[in-house]
């Protein structure tokens, strides 16, 4: 049996050891790693979110950048296509599209990006629930990462059912990972209810405005295989959002995909 002089001395490096205290409740996790992203104050207070996407699908050296700008609290947004005539807009209600060319749908694409890279702050969204707390490693990395399961009450956003698995550095609080599914009907396989788990690991991070965001991530197949990746660019918190381009002009098309 420990003595207790023993049991005193493991109470003293939980508390004064960084990561060496139990992670505690799922909540607490996920307000440990929005501290370590900069915090919930800041993230929510800016007017906009803008950045540069370079999506390059699977280990290809090329791709599609789009440029991102969403509206914080509203989540209104308007995309554009550098060196394309295409440019996308989400109102909030429905989404349209100009010269649309790629086979997702507008409506899915709207914020998606937004939601990848915005992950540690969208884990509070209104209607997001939170699982029991666990531990889970990525591929040869031998970090035993914190997990949370996010998912979702019935009727918040277009897709309820999806999830997210946030994996955690359980020293430093900044998300790693995380594991999820899709589950937008437009772009599922007859008889399928969701694509299967892709793993999306963030390899680099910046500080901007005092928020630390990512700026590469790729995405694995549960096997190991790149699915794609993403280097994450020009981004600013400050940038007035420009209301006009919501109006949708003559010749655009609303997407009527079922989500």
């Amino acid at each position: 049996m420990r003595s207790w002089m023993t049991i005193l001395g493991l109470l003293l490096i939980t508390l004064l050891v960084p990561g060496a205290a139990r992670a505690g409740s799922a909540e607490e996790i996920v307000d440990a790693m929005i501290e370590a992203h900069g915090g919930m104050e800041t993230w929510a207070s800016v007017p906009t979110v803008r950045f540069e996407d370079h999506f390059k699908p699977g280990e290809s050296d090329s791709g599609r950048v789009s440029r991102i700008t969403v509206e914080q609290g509203p989540r209104r947004a308007y995309i554009d296509f550098p060196g394309t005539d295409m440019r996308i807009a989400w109102d909030g209600e429905k989404a349209w599209s100009e010269n649309w060319q790629a086979p997702a749908p507008p409506r899915f694409l709207a914020l998606l990006n937004y939601y990848f890279v915005n992950l540690p702050w969208l884990a509070k969204d209104p209607g997001v629930l939170l699982g029991e707390p666990g531990t889970g490693k990525l591929f040869d990395d031998p970090t035993e990462y914190v997990t949370v399961k996010m998912t979702y009450e019935a009727g918040v956003g277009d897709t309820p059912d999806d999830y997210y698995v946030l994996y955690i550095d359980p020293k430093t609080h900044v998300l790693k990972a995380n594991r999820y599914i899709v589950t937008y009907r437009a772009i599922l396989p007859e008889g399928v209810e969701a694509l299967p788990e892709h793993i999306l690991i963030y390899k680099e991070w910046t500080t901007v405005d005092g928020l630390l965001v990512p700026t590469s991530y790729t995405i694995y197949e549960l096997d190991g295989s790149v699915y794609g990746s993403c280097d994450v660019s020009a981004w600013s918190f400050s940038d007035p959002f420009d209301a006009s381009r919501m109006e949708m002009p003559e010749g655009a098309v609303v997407d009527e995909s079922t989500p």
